[in-house]
C-alpha cells in the first residue's frame, strides 16, 4: 500500500507537471452582426461565442469578422469549430486573403482542422499565402444547398503545442549573375533556385530577422533538388559565415546543435550576431538547381530555451609610440571599418562597398605619400591586402591572366605575438590600397584596432632631366633604365622620387 501511495503521488505530480507545462494558447472567435440579409446571427447569453447562424443560398450568405488575429497565422496549428447541424449537413469555413479564400467544410459536432495540413491539401501551390496572410476567417452557408442553420458552441484557433512560432523567410532576386530565383504565383516564399559554380552564386537577404537568432530552435529547409545532391546555408556575420547543407526533402536543422559542430570555438557569435541567412549553390560541384517550397525559423516552445555563451572580446592594446597618421585621417571619405570596441568583432575594412572576400578595381586609397603601414591586431591574425589593381581582382592570385602579371599586389600578410603587422610601402611603384580583409578562415578571427601609416621621408626631385643623373639608374624592381622616370628610382644606389 504504502508503495501503491508513493507511485500515485508520483503520477499525481507527473501529471501536475505535465499540466503546468501545457504550452497552448486558444484564441476564441466573436462574432459581429451579419451586413446582408442573407445571414443572421442570434446569441445567446452567453455572448458572442455562442449562438445560432442561419443562411440562405445565395452567395453573400457570409458571417463576416469572426474577431480572429489577422494577419501571419502560422503559429496557429489547429482551428476547431464545435456546431450542431439543424438544418442541412455542412457549412463553409472560409480563409480570407484580400478578396480570395480558401474554403474548408465544418460537420456536425467537434471539426478539428489542422490548418497548414488542410489548406495545403485545397491549394498546394499557394496555401503559404493564406498561412501568412489571412486577414479574416468566416463562417458562410453551403450555397449549393437549401437555406440552413447550426447551432455554434464554439470557434477558435489553438497554437502549436509541441512547437515554436514559424518566422518563413522570403526571397529578394539576386544581386549577380551566378544565381537565378524564379518565385511561383505564391510569391516570394516559394520558387526555383538556380546556381552555377562560382564562389559568389547566392540567393542573398532571404528576409530572417537579423541579430540575435538564439530564440530559434530549428531552421526548416522543405525543398526538391533538381539536379545535383545538396547546397549550402549559408549563417552569415559580417562577411563571414557558417555552412549547412541542405539536401532532397524536408531538411530540420536544430540550429545550435548543427552551428556548434561546425565551430564549437565560437558557435556563440553567430548566434548571437547572424544579420543574414542565404542560399548558396554547391560551388565544389556542377550547376545546380533545387525547388523551394518553403525555408522557415521557428522558435523554441514556451518551456524550452538554450544558454548561449556570451562572446568574449578582446581589450584595445593601445596605440603604439611613433610619428603616426592614423589612416581614417588621412583618407575619411573611405570611412574604413575598424574595432572601436565589443560590438566590432572581427572587422572588414574598405570604403563600405568593400566586404570580405571581394576585391575592387577602384582604387580605395593612393599611399603614395606613405612609407609604411602599421597594423595594430590580434596577435598571430592573417590578413590579405590587395594593392594595385588594374584589373577586376580574382578570388585568388593565382587566377590573373599571364597578360595581367604584375598589375596587382596580393599579400597574406600575419599579425606576430603583440598583434603587429608592418608594411614596407617603398617597395611598391604604385601604391594604391584596394582592400584589407580577413581571409576565408572561420578559425582566423579577431579585431583591427588601428590602422596607421608612416610619411615617407624619401627625397624628392621636383623635376629631373636624364643628362643631369650621373651613374646608373634603375627601377624597384632592378631594371636598369636609360633616364629616371616619374616615380622611385634607384640612382647611384639611393632611392630618389621623382614626380
Amino acid at each position: 500500500m504504502k508503495h501503491f501511495t508513493k507511485l500515485f503521488a508520483a503520477i499525481a505530480m507527473m501529471l501536475v507537471a505535465i499540466c503546468a507545462s501545457a504550452k497552448t494558447e486558444k484564441v476564441h472567435a466573436t462574432f459581429e452582426s451579419p451586413t446582408n440579409t442573407n445571414t443572421t446571427w442570434t446569441a445567446d447569453a452567453s455572448g458572442n461565442t455562442k449562438g445560432t447562424f442561419t443562411w440562405s443560398t445565395t452567395y453573400y450568405n457570409q458571417l463576416r469578422n469572426i474577431g480572429l488575429p489577422n494577419g501571419d497565422i502560422t503559429k496557429y496549428k489547429k482551428l476547431v469549430v464545435d456546431c450542431k447541424m439543424v438544418t442541412g449537413t455542412r457549412f463553409r469555413i472560409l480563409f480570407y486573403k484580400g478578396g480570395s479564400n480558401l474554403t474548408l467544410y465544418a460537420q456536425d459536432g467537434v471539426n478539428e482542422f489542422i490548418i497548414k495540413d488542410e489548406l495545403e491539401k485545397v491549394a498546394p501551390n499557394d496555401y503559404n499565402e493564406y498561412m501568412l496572410q489571412c486577414d479574416e476567417i468566416c463562417l458562410s452557408g453551403d450555397n449549393g444547398t437549401a437555406p440552413g442553420e447550426a447551432i455554434i458552441n464554439d470557434v477558435y484557433l489553438e497554437t502549436y503545442d509541441d512547437e515554436g512560432v514559424k518566422t518563413y523567410a522570403t526571397f529578394e532576386s539576386p544581386t549577380n549573375t551566378n544565381t537565378t530565383w524564379t518565385a511561383d504565383a505564391s510569391g516570394d516564399t516559394k520558387g526555383t533556385f538556380t546556381w552555377s559554380t562560382t564562389y559568389y552564386n547566392q540567393l542573398r537577404n532571404i528576409g530572417l530577422p537579423n541579430g540575435d537568432i538564439s530564440k530559434y530552435k530549428k531552421l526548416v529547409v522543405d525543398c526538391k533538388m533538381v539536379t545535383g545532391t545538396q547546397f549550402r546555408i549559408l549563417f552569415y556575420k559580417g562577411g563571414s559565415n557558417l555552412t549547412l547543407y541542405a539536401k532532397d526533402g524536408v531538411n530540420e536543422f536544430i540550429i545550435k546543435d548543427e552551428l556548434e559542430k561546425v565551430a564549437p570555438n565560437d558557435y556563440n557569435e553567430y548566434m548571437l550576431q547572424c544579420d543574414e541567412i542565404c542560399l548558396s549553390g554547391d560551388n565544389g560541384t556542377a550547376p545546380g538547381e533545387a525547388i523551394i517550397n518553403s525555408v522557415y525559423l521557428e522558435t523554441y516552445p514556451e518551456n524550452e530555451s538554450v544558454e548561449i555563451p556570451d562572446i568574449q572580446y578582446e581589450e584595445d592594446p593601445g596605440r603604439p609610440e611613433g610619428d603616426f597618421i592614423d589612416f581614417a585621417a588621412a583618407f575619411p571619405e573611405l570611412q574604413p571599418r575598424i574595432g572601436l570596441g565589443t560590438d566590432s568583432h572581427p572587422i572588414v575594412l574598405g570604403n563600405g562597398e568593400v566586404v570580405v572576400g571581394q576585391r575592387s578595381q577602384t582604387v580605395i586609397a593612393d599611399l603614395s605619400a606613405y612609407s609604411k603601414l602599421t597594423i595594430v591586431t590580434s596577435p598571430n591574425m592573417k590578413l590579405v591586402l590587395y594593392m594595385n589593381h588594374e584589373v577586376a581582382a580574382q578570388q585568388n592570385a593565382g587566377d590573373y591572366a599571364e597578360a595581367d602579371a604584375g598589375k596587382y599586389v596580393f599579400m597574406d600578410v600575419q599579425a606576430d605575438e603583440n598583434g603587429i603587422i608592418e608594411v614596407d610601402l617603398t617597395q611598391f611603384d604604385k601604391k594604391d590600397l584596394n582592400c584589407i580583409a580577413l581571409p576565408w578562415d572561420n578559425n582566423n578571427k579577431g579585431t583591427v584596432w588601428y590602422l596607421l601609416l608612416t610619411k615617407d621621408t624619401a627625397t624628392a626631385i621636383n623635376s629631373t632631366k636624364a643628362n643631369a643623373v650621373k651613374g646608373e639608374v634603375f627601377n624597384l624592381a632592378g631594371q636598369k633604365l636609360a633616364a629616371p622616370v616619374k616615380g622611385f628610382n634607384i640612382i647611384n644606389g639611393k632611392k630618389v622620387l621623382v614626380k
